[in-house]
């Protein structure tokens, strides 16, 4: 029986820890001295109407923003709380990371992550790619991914004890509210609700029927947003992000992959009895990447008219650095992306049923991409990793752990010092 009193103190450490990199960065750095940066001078516009002008229905609903009212309104009015300034929002972001912590942490104990093993998931948080940054920033990530935790720990504290018939109702209800307020955050959060019904049918079979029918009940909740902004976002972004069908979406994202799960390829084919999966998933990678393969060039100017496309970050920074050989460099990094995802799968039950979890995110999410057109960062992996910390530590063994998370540490103080 976990020792509830002792865990809380190395929770509560764990977030003492991440506050102090957190508040150590924003006042050391020289993020608090600059302008927008990254998205900011797009995402603050809305933020900034509604704290100068006033709740209405213009400012609250008919913004124009990729993010949807379930970013941008906590913001407007926590941020307006603080004083109403950039640095005032970013400050929204500090406590939002801070308090995404603290639910990842309580999920930890529940994945038998105990005492001074939960530093090892702080620093883990921290070293996800990007966010770090993002948790310096007016960016629309974090908020989101406080919001997929709480989604995760109602899942997980009501099959605890699926016996108990109160939590049983409650549980999904709570799950429906969190995701309904995730999607009215951004689109994304539709690979975790996938995950989470896979992963509550694969422990539960026919009694899971609650988690489908709340993840349906909270899809539907989003359509009146859907009608109002007669799409995926808002009119004005509809270009850049929408629906359609692209190869070459899947061939970039997996690709960016191996930042995040990459070490997976190495531990999978260390435990899998077959390697077949592995080396299949390696081959349709590269295969996808010389069948479809990105435009990594960067229009100097964004088209809010016609459809566009580009693919931006860590991993087409790095390919391009090879020049010629860049595309060749895409494709070996797409086949180790998705070698990792399946080796993933190899080793979820280490960490049943975050692993799971994470698995199936990834899955859905990099799958979704088939669908879409417009813009694809490697930072829109960052929206399915955030349980990653707990994977990491409970799959890898440390010769493996410590190399990715020096791996981590080297792009985390790259992207710092690149927007920070």
């Amino acid at each position: 029986m976990v020792d509830t009193c002792k865990q809380s103190y190395w929770i509560i450490s764990s977030a003492i820890l991440v506050a102090v990199v957190l508040f150590g960065l924003r006042w050391s750095s020289g993020v608090m001295k600059q302008g927008n940066a990254l998205d900011e001078k797009y995402i603050t516009v809305p933020i900034f109407a509604i704290i100068n002008e006033g709740w209405t229905l213009k400012t609250a609903i008919d913004f124009e923003e990729t993010k949807g009212p379930a970013m941008i309104w906590p913001y407007a009015f926590f941020g307006k709380m603080l004083g109403g300034s950039l640095n005032d929002l970013r400050l929204v972001s500090v406590w939002s990371s801070i308090l995404a912590l603290l639910v990842l942490s309580w999920i930890a104990v529940r994945s038998q992550v105990l005492g001074k093993q939960l530093f090892f998931i702080s620093i883990g948080w921290l070293l996800i790619p990007y966010n770090l940054v993002f948790s310096e920033l007016v960016m629309g990530e974090v908020s989101f991914l406080l919001l997929s935790l709480l989604s995760v720990a109602v899942f997980l504290w009501g099959i605890e004890h699926s016996i108990d018939k109160t939590r049983r109702f409650l549980a999904p209800l709570l799950y429906c509210i969190a995701i309904a307020l995730a999607l009215h955050s951004r689109i994304h959060v539709v690979a975790l609700a996938g995950a989470i019904c896979f992963t509550a049918f694969a422990l539960e079979g026919k009694r899971s029927w609650p988690w489908w029918v709340a993840s349906v009940l909270a899809g539907l909740l989003r359509i009146p947003l859907w009608l109002r902004w007669g799409g995926l976002v808002s009119p004005e972004y509809q270009a850049l992000h929408g629906l359609g069908f692209r190869i070459e979406s899947l061939a970039y994202l997996a690709a960016a992959l191996v930042p995040f799960i990459g070490v997976f390829a190495v531990e999978g084919w260390r435990v899998a009895k077959s390697k077949v999966g592995i080396v299949c998933a390696f081959i349709l990678g590269v295969g996808l990447v010389f069948f479809a393969t990105p435009d990594l060039t960067v229009p100097e100017v964004i088209d809010y008219v016609n459809p566009t496309e580009r693919f931006q970050g860590i991993v087409a920074t790095f390919s391009l650095k090879f020049g010629s050989n860049a595309t060749a460099v895409l494709a070996l990094l797409a086949g180790i992306g998705l070698a990792g995802l399946v080796g993933l799968w190899h080793c979820k039950d280490k960490a049943k049923p975050v692993g799971l979890i994470t698995f199936w995110s990834l899955a859905f999410g990099w799958m979704l991409y088939a669908l879409t057109r417009g813009f694809v960062f490697d930072r829109f992996l960052l929206t399915w990793a955030f349980l990653l910390p707990i994977v990491w530590y409970r799959v890898l063994p440390k010769w493996l752990l410590i190399p990715q998370y020096i791996a981590l540490a080297v792009i985390a103080a790259m992207l710092c010092n690149t927007w920070l």
